[in-house]
């Protein structure tokens, strides 16, 4: 199988409501559990229902786990895609929803997401 057929396209767990314009996916990931490896290609907001620590692989490289307050909001202009997955570091379960917005990303390339601050200091 090629790197490319590996690639996701499902960015969460659950897709529970799709129109012309968004699509609503649920990811839920018990402790120790990682979603799969897989490509944003329309941009993005999330919403952490939980409060959770996760970590973020990007490129075969791990990030230093985050920890994050239940009703963390982050939104996201991907340009051209990005490839991720992410591990629920945390001793209790993660539940977030995402919601993509259907069409290219208004923007060329990645850009530097923004969020509403609820991150805990790392422990």
């Amino acid at each position: 199988m090629s790197k490319q057929e590996e690639i996701s396209k499902e960015v969460g767990t659950e897709l529970i409501f799709e129109n012309d314009r968004i699509k609503v996916w649920s990811m839920g990931l018990q402790p120790g559990q990682s979603s799969n490896y897989h490509r944003h290609e329309n941009d993005y907001v999330f919403v952490y229902t939980t409060p959770s620590k996760i970590s973020s692989y990007r490129d075969g490289s791990q990030a230093t786990p985050n920890e994050f307050e239940e009703g963390y909001v982050q939104y996201t202009e991907v340009g051209g895609g990005i490839e991720h997955s992410i591990t629920n570091v945390a001793d209790t379960w993660h539940h977030q929803i995402i919601l993509e917005f259907k069409g290219p990303s208004i923007s060329v390339l990645p850009r530097t997401p923004e969020n509403n601050g609820k991150v805990r200091p790392s422990s």
